[in-house]
């Protein structure tokens, strides 16, 4: 899950590290090495600076607009499934994310299948980490441009995943838990292959797009002062990868091995 990242011209190395956006203390396997190399560092990057987040706009942004509702845009069976689901998992009837994305409820019903053992996901508690270290902080994206990235997918797109989500219920608890199996064993491929299919129909705005993105400002930042980046670890991977977009620019590309740690 972690990278050394050698510059085409020499020079000091970055890092780049695959991370999990949850409180699973399964993900914090690799939080120790993460953070020993992460000191060497002059900056952290995660997707985007955490000190970046605007309350409101988020707040609209997960909202659905104005004079449309859950119950009106997902089928009767999917909106039953929902509020079963909601009342079991969240503690509260569909009715109370009657008004909410649908992306929303989606990333909300799949946390609720892993454990929340972390008061922080471990892409925060890196962030935090680097905070309390004096470190400048900053993102490979914008907390803009995020937002751009989830206006950019259609609506119906959401309702889709939402509803197949609600319909596959135990079979997506069980693909999470294998996913997890494979992050602590820092296996990338078959998590890669988890994150094309998630982003089916989306890859390229989710994914591919983003990717180039992200290596572009690695490049930037790493020119400069020695970089630490972490990124979901489903973007590592693949021929559109970051690592092997690194690779086509010239970087040097290693793995860092547990056992570095020891």
């Amino acid at each position: 899950m972690l990278w050394r990242i050698s510059p085409p011209g020499g020079g000091p190395d970055s890092f780049l590290f695959g991370t999990m956006h949850v409180r699973d203390m399964r993900a914090f396997h690799w939080l120790e090495l993460a953070q020993e190399h992460l000191e060497k560092c002059d900056v952290f990057a995660t997707e985007f600076d955490f000190g970046e987040i605007e309350p409101e706009a988020l707040q609209e942004a997960l909202r659905l607009p104005e004079g449309r509702t859950l119950d009106n845009l997902l089928t009767r069976g999917a909106w039953k499934n929902l509020d079963r689901y909601a009342q079991k998992k969240l503690g509260a009837p569909a009715e109370a994310f009657r008004h909410q994305h649908p992306m929303s409820v989606s990333t909300a019903l799949t946390a609720a299948f892993l454990m929340e053992e972390a008061p922080q996901s471990l892409d925060e508690t890196l962030w935090s980490h680097a905070k309390q270290l004096g470190k400048t902080t900053t993102g490979v994206e914008s907390f803009a441009e995020q937002l751009l990235t989830l206006r950019s997918i259609p609506l119906e797109q959401h309702l889709k995943s939402l509803t197949w989500l609600l319909k596959n219920h135990n079979r997506q608890k069980r693909r999470l838990k294998k996913m997890m199996a494979w992050y602590v064993a820092g296996d990338l491929q078959p998590l890669y292959r988890a994150a094309k299919k998630d982003a089916k129909g989306m890859r390229k705005v989710l994914i591919y797009r983003r990717n180039k993105l992200m290596v572009q400002r690695f490049m930037e930042i790493s020119g400069q002062q020695t970089l630490f980046c972490a990124v979901g670890a489903g973007h590592l991977p693949g021929e559109k990868g970051m690592l092997s977009l690194l690779r086509k620019k010239g970087y040097g590309v290693k793995a860092v091995v547990l056992v570095e740690s020891c």
